[in-house]
């Protein structure tokens, strides 16, 4: 497990009209002072970001389009809400409410079906040939400033980071 995040699925499906849908779940285990930031009201944001390897001319030109804009990640905001004690988990203006951390937790990161790639990208390849990964992380960045400060004093038990995960891609 890399830095208390793993990938418990991630597939990936070449569609014929050049793009990839992607499919993750991942298993999270929350150090305990993280659950205890949570339970004072301070938010979680993770992301989940994919980069695409292979084809080289095409992963070339798609990390220097990305350097304008942010379409490569899905970010993910979980909350604890004590009046109701129950955890949210949040994409954009979508939630859902969880009864328990651990179910909280099962929801970040889970995909189904995310088309990645602009159409067409990989019309001249075959899914043997592409190459994309992902990776759920704790954006630290968005936790406020006293607490970023404790993040980097911490260990690596305060940095969750599934590292780049290969995916299993198949043709349609």
């Amino acid at each position: 497990m890399a830095d208390g995040v793993r990938a418990l699925k991630s597939d990936g499906i070449k569609m014929p009209n050049g793009t990839v849908l992607v499919s993750t779940r991942f298993y999270i285990d929350l150090p305990r002072p993280l659950q205890e930031v949570l339970k004072q009201g301070i938010p979680l944001q993770f992301d989940l970001s994919y980069q695409l390897t292979h084809p080289t001319a095409a992963a070339y030109k798609l990390r220097f389009n990305q350097l304008f804009n942010d379409d490569n990640i899905i970010s993910y905001k979980l909350s604890y809400h004590p009046v109701t004690n129950r955890y949210r988990v949040a994409t954009g203006s979508f939630y859902t409410d969880y009864p328990n951390l651990n179910t909280a937790l099962k929801a970040l990161g889970a995909t189904a079906n995310w088309q990645i790639l602009p159409t067409g990208t990989l019309n001249n390849y075959s899914a043997a040939e592409t190459g994309v990964s992902v990776q759920l992380a704790l954006n630290e960045q968005r936790l406020p400033k006293p607490y970023q400060v404790n993040v980097a004093d911490k260990s690596k038990r305060w940095k969750l980071n599934s590292g780049w995960i290969r995916l299993n891609i198949v043709g349609e």
